[in-house]
């Protein structure tokens, strides 16, 4: 077999065939899970929104700096799960991203805040922290 290129020997190309279905099998895997994991997350926190007198937006702050993930994240897991109660219901079902979920099927989250009011009149110090 020395010299021969393997490229063109017909185990290695089924080889090359079942590396490729592992690794799109994997992938595949991962972005579901990755679904179903924020859905997870969503249903938890409605689980304990509806049993205690809780502000949700004051538990999704607390808990994006307890679990280290970012408000948004919180935020979108929940609204998933509420949009979507049963799993078994996202569209596109286990071949959807997370990313093609919510900015396809969640309504648009503004962020932006309104700037403030200039202040009139004068002063003998102006501040701007950062």
């Amino acid at each position: 077999m020395e010299g021969k290129d393997l490229t063109t020997q017909d185990w290695y190309i089924h080889l090359v065939n079942d590396c490729k279905s592992i690794i799109t099998e994997a992938v595949f895997m991962s972005r579901w899970a990755l679904v179903e994991g924020y859905w997870s997350l969503g249903r938890r926190i409605e689980e304990e929104t509806r049993t205690r007198p809780i502000n949700v937006i004051q538990l999704l702050q607390d808990l994006a700096k307890s679990i280290s993930i970012s408000y948004r994240t919180g935020y979108y897991a929940h609204q998933i799960y509420l949009k979507y109660p049963d799993i078994q219901q996202i569209p596109e079902g286990k071949s959807i991203t997370w990313n093609k979920l919510i900015t396809k099927y969640l309504p648009k989250v503004s962020v932006e805040k309104e700037t403030p009011p200039l202040v009139q009149g004068k002063f003998s110090v102006i501040y701007a922290g950062f």
